[in-house]
């Protein structure tokens, strides 16, 4: 069944259950092709047969059922909180289940139970050496209850990451937390966490690792592992521990799902010093790179500049507004603002730019209204059909006082888009429009000559600046970037 280019059980898991009940439990299943892959990089690292391997998220058993196979004296425990894939599991004809519980006898222990908990309560008690080996969910933090994110702290104890890390990220953190001195992992994760300030904790833990073999293996940014998805993927090897320094070695991986992949290229990274920022190729390189000549002609960006996203409102079909509909308020009610730079047709903003933005009878004008001016006629009805649409309600609205006095920011030097394939569009804001948070702005700090502002969006703009940005955004599949904060 593995040999194949399609796993029948996930395609049937794929009809059955909608798309939606699917992201919010990750469901991703594993083609057969990187199923091939990770069994090479475990056969050829480990010192020792697993006696025991555990499948986190077991799915419909593509995981369990080849290591069933491939390690004849383990004891394979697969643990799944969702109840379908393990019903499907169970109708795997390379193998029987002795109890759909929780068995005591067979080499195959099957478990309805939440991962982070399993470890816990069970994992302490099998025998070694043990690999945690499989592909866990990719849920996204905010389709987490705050019940689940709190366990997820737990079990990660202090390698815990921040809230906002999704539960294939908790997961790593708590095997990490979990293994003793002969285990080993290798797990296919999306590769935010590479990069993500909530995996911080995370990366420089495996950075003083130094006594175990650390391997990131990286498919190319516009590969779609995950048929149908824009999940950037990579993964993660941790071995057993050793008597001598043992490097981090970063692989990138070439092929496709249909031919199978092999790793193109290899480069060895001794850890020492502080963890570099993120774990991705530029970070990585810099500490064998690092030159005192280079740094002493360069000038951090913080210093001369302020770098923010723009005013989060939490609903902008509300709060940004057409020529039309500020028309009756007061001309304090409201500034000039921006959300989307397709709608600027070159590389500025002028005030003749963001008229034709506003003739065109789009929104491109924030409120800016606070409780004295709500005994406005015209602005107490704009905040009468705020309720009556339940914007106060919202997460953000609600947690003001009152819930519609957006934050009040200075209009930014520059505006940056955040997110792109090749280019991130810098746009001069010579109209002085206040940015939404879907873009980023960039102000000049004070004392800093106009000029520099100048010079600077020329080189952003420019190949140099564009490079730049390109070796620290975070990689999306479909070969998108992104910068963050």
């Amino acid at each position: 069944m593995l040999e194949g280019d399609i796993d029948p059980l996930a395609l049937t898991y794929e009809r059955i259950v909608a798309g939606p009940n699917r992201r919010r439990l990750g469901t991703f299943f594993t083609p057969p092709s990187v199923l091939t892959y990770m069994r090479q990089i475990v056969h050829g690292r480990l010192p020792k047969k697993p006696a025991t391997v555990a499948d986190p998220g077991a799915g419909v058993g593509a995981f369990t059922s080849a290591s069933l196979r491939w390690w004849p004296r383990a004891e394979v425990h697969a643990v799944d909180v969702n109840l379908v894939t393990l019903g499907l599991l169970a109708t795997r004809s390379n193998f029987a289940i002795k109890s759909a519980r929780r068995s005591t006898t067979g080499r195959l222990q099957v478990r309805q139970d939440d991962f982070l908990q399993w470890l816990n309560t069970d994992w302490n008690d099998l025998r070694g050496p043990r690999l945690i080996f499989g592909n866990p969910p990719f849920t996204r933090h905010q389709q987490l209850t705050r019940t689940q994110k709190v366990a997820a702290q737990t079990s990660g104890g202090r390698l815990a990451p921040g809230k906002r890390a999704g539960l294939s990220t908790d997961f790593l953190a708590a095997s990490l937390n979990r293994l003793d001195s002969e285990d080993s992992l290798c797990l296919l994760l999306p590769a935010n966490w590479l990069e993500a300030d909530y995996a911080r904790t995370v990366r420089e833990y495996l950075w003083t690792l130094t006594k175990r073999l650390v391997e990131l293996h990286l498919f190319p940014d516009d590969m779609q592992v995950f048929p149908g998805t824009q999940v950037a993927a990579m993964v993660i090897f941790v071995g057993p521990e050793k008597n001598r320094r043992q490097p981090l070695i970063l692989h990138r991986i070439s092929g496709s799902t249909r031919i199978g992949f092999s790793s193109s290229e290899q480069e060895k990274v001794i850890r020492q010093g502080t963890t570099p920022p993120t774990f991705q190729p530029p970070d990585l390189r810099q500490p064998m790179r690092r030159n005192r000549s280079t740094l002493s002609t360069t000038e951090a960006l913080a210093r001369v500049a302020i770098i923010r996203r723009g005013v989060a409102t939490g609903a902008n079909t509300f709060f940004l507004k057409t020529n039309r509909e500020v028309e009756p308020l007061p001309s304090h009610c409201y500034v000039r603002a921006i959300s989307r730079l397709r709608e600027v047709p070159g590389d500025a903003l002028s005030l003749e730019v963001h008229q034709q933005i506003a003739k065109a009878d789009l929104r491109c004008w924030l409120l800016q209204i606070t409780e004295s001016d709500a005994q406005d006629p015209e602005v107490s009805r704009v905040i009468a059909e705020g309720v009556r649409q339940g914007i106060h309600e919202r997460y953000l609205c609600k947690v003001r006082n009152p819930w519609y006095a957006v934050e009040q920011i200075p209009p930014p030097d520059l505006l940056i888009g955040p997110m792109g394939k090749q280019q991130f569009r810098v746009v001069t804001n010579g109209a002085g429009a206040i940015p939404t948070n879907t873009l980023y702005g960039l102000r000049m700090r004070q004392g800093v000559p106009s000029s520099v502002g100048q010079r600077l969006g020329e080189w952003l703009a420019g190949e140099a600046g564009q490079q730049s940005m390109r070796a620290i955004a975070r990689r999306h599949g479909d070969g998108l970037l992104k910068l963050v904060p």
